[in-house]
């Protein structure tokens, strides 16, 4: 059933080493499965450098003239991770913006340009295991500290010395038990019971006893929508993270800009006006040239060196400032790793969407901050994982509940997002029955929804067995897909299912692939992975698995099943094969829940 499997160590160190191999060996297959996919996907052969420009901090963005090819025009998407080579250098960035023939990707790191040429390959995230191993190494190098004694005990070593939260505080509200524990904390917030809420809350209230607080989140999307809240509640917000990668509307409050657009900044232009200018006269000169033109280019070079040092001890003074003034401050992992590296520390640091969050993301998290709290659902889906050992291990917050005995878990038990129905079979299936629904909850009345399916019922199964509905693969990467499902699908939209308040979620990328070519922009669709966090008013469930053996593959796992059933507030609508499924005890109990609590309905009833 893809249930994590417990692993146990002897010593907080034998785990570290045992986190570390697995990661490693999670970075050989990433590399190899990329290399091994992206080597049919079109690099671009010559690019010829045109411009170099210095941003702020270590940040560079650097302009080509590109002839593209349609293969690399498939991937060339702002944020995505590239390589740029030559016979001297490797360089790393992310693609910021193409247009036509002009391609400007930004970089981190100083690097020589030596070359005019370079080749530009799609690449995967690699500097994130280092970082992983940098903490990793931190975590080894503290052993004294009070944070490595807190990792310990959240991890369930050392436990005899580990202090008790006092006993009241288990019957206060949750947000109140925050600023009761003092070290750290689980809020364990089952789907739609306001963890984010929450997290605000507890900013807002740090905010006011003038203390200070990180936020860290395993995504961007995650940390994009905290920076929103945060605008919304009036605080001053600081986003760090890769610039590439953060929506529009938030990098206004991303760190560089505000570097950028400070009062201090205008001695910094007039630097970097100057440095341009060298820059440019180093880079006019081509390859052969004389004694004097070396030792004047290498003049150039140096005086380059200086001016950018200047400029970032500036800058550096700018940041400081800014980070000291802010109210909050919101990054991915990996983002903070400069911060993190430098020893800044919080009075508070929240991890959100903890779930999904890796092991050395959380030791980060808990050696940055006097007291540590980890938001997320253990019954939801973790960390997506290439390699077949990974699979079967917990997750951080599974560990960290599992070798707590209560004190420090808070749990959130009403649910504002989904009608009572939809809430039954998770709710009884993986939460024991505690989750409530909040007495005051509305909905709204979708009329177009029961003018198309003749029905206002919250659950609807539309079962496809006895049709001609059958699973397919296709490609080199082969994912599974069902025309059938996704021609039913579609048809709801050209009847007038609203597509503002609708969204299609299927297991399998094959699928979504499908859906989006069939929707041609007028339904959004998503896997089930890529939509954990979000909502909609109503959830379509494309099953897809149609096949006479009854295989459904990792349909199985029930924290996929769990996320899946648990996004529509309104309306869910399962379209899946009862005959293929059913032969399966989980998918059995679903079909009875619906039957019971909502309508089963075959695929003939909506065909043409």
């Amino acid at each position: 059933m893809g249930r994590a499997i417990k692993q146990t160590f002897g010593s907080l160190e034998e785990e570290l080493n045992h986190t570390e191999s697995l990661l490693a060996k999670e970075r050989e297959i990433e590399r190899n499965l990329f290399l091994e996919k992206e080597s049919k996907s079109g690099s671009i052969k010559s690019a010829e450098l045109v411009d170099l420009r210095f941003l702020v901090g270590n940040t560079w963005r650097a302009e080509f003239q590109v002839i593209l090819s349609n293969k690399s025009k498939l991937w060339l998407k702002p944020g995505v991770p590239v390589l740029l080579q030559n016979q001297n250098e490797s360089i790393y960035g992310n693609v910021y913006q193409w247009k036509e023939s002009k391609l400007i990707i930004q970089v981190r790191g100083d690097y020589d340009w030596e070359s005019e040429n370079y080749t530009i390959s799609k690449w995967f995230p690699e500097s994130t295991y280092d970082l992983y191993n940098e903490i990793i190494g931190k975590v080894r190098n503290e052993t004294e500290s009070e944070s490595y004694k807190k990792l310990k005990w959240c991890l369930g070593y050392g436990t005899g010395d580990k202090p008790t939260p006092p006993k009241k505080t288990m019957e206060l509200p949750p947000i109140e038990r925050i600023f009761t524990i003092a070290d750290y904390g689980i809020v364990f917030g089952p789907p739609g019971t306001g963890k984010t809420t929450l997290l605000m809350q507890a900013v807002k209230e740090i905010q006011s006893k003038k203390l200070s607080i990180l936020t860290l989140c395993p995504t961007n999307f995650a940390c994009d929508y905290i920076v929103e809240l945060a605008i919304r509640n009036g605080i001053r917000v600081i986003r760090l993270g890769n610039s590439t990668k953060i929506k529009d509307e938030v990098l206004p409050y991303h760190l560089d800009h505000l570097i950028q657009t400070h009062p201090d900044q205008k001695q910094i232009q007039n630097w970097q006006t100057e440095l341009k200018a060298i820059q440019k006269k180093i880079n006019s000169w081509k390859r052969n040239f004389g004694k004097e033109e070396r030792e004047e280019r290498y003049q150039l070079r140096k005086e380059a060196k200086f001016l950018l040092q200047t400029i970032r001890e500036s800058e550096s003074n700018i940041r400081a400032k800014l980070l000291d003034a802010s109210e909050l401050i919101v990054s991915t992992f990996s983002g903070f790793g400069t911060e993190f590296k430098k020893g800044r520390k919080f009075d508070y640091v929240f991890v959100d969407e903890a779930t999904q969050s890796v092991d050395p993301g959380c030791y980060m998290a808990i050696f940055s901050g006097e007291k540590t709290f980890f938001f997320g659902d253990p019954k939801q889906l973790a960390v997506n994982y290439n390699h077949p050992d990974l699979e079967s291990v917990n997750s951080f917050l599974e560990k960290a509940i599992e070798e707590d005995s209560g004190e420090r878990i808070i749990f959130l038990d009403k649910q504002f997002r989904m009608k009572p129905e939809i809430l039954g079979f998770p709710n009884a299936n993986y939460y024991e029955n505690k989750v409530f629904t909040h007495p005051d909850l509305l909905f709204f009345n979708l009329p177009a929804f029961t003018e198309i399916f003749g029905t206002d019922s919250t659950l609807l199964w539309i079962d496809t067995a006895g049709s001609d509905s059958m699973e397919e693969t296709e490609g080199e990467e082969p994912s599974f897909f069902n025309e059938t499902e996704a021609d039913l699908i579609k048809s709801f939209f050209e009847k007038g299912l609203p597509i503002e308040s609708s969204v299609v979620i299927s297991p399998y990328r094959g699928q979504v692939e499908k859906l989006t070519k069939k929707a041609n922009g007028n339904f959004y669709t998503q896997t089930i992975d890529s939509f954990q966090g979000r909502e909609s008013e109503i959830v379509i469930l494309s099953l897809v698995r149609s096949n006479p053996d009854g295989e459904i593959g990792f349909l199985l796992n029930p924290k996929r099943l769990n996320v899946a059933l648990t996004r529509a507030k309104s309306h869910l609508i399962l379209v899946g094969d009862s005959s293929t499924l059913c032969g399966h005890k989980e998918f059995q109990d679903l079909y009875n829940y619906i039957e019971a609590n909502g309508e089963i309905r075959s695929i003939y009833e909506f065909m043409e």
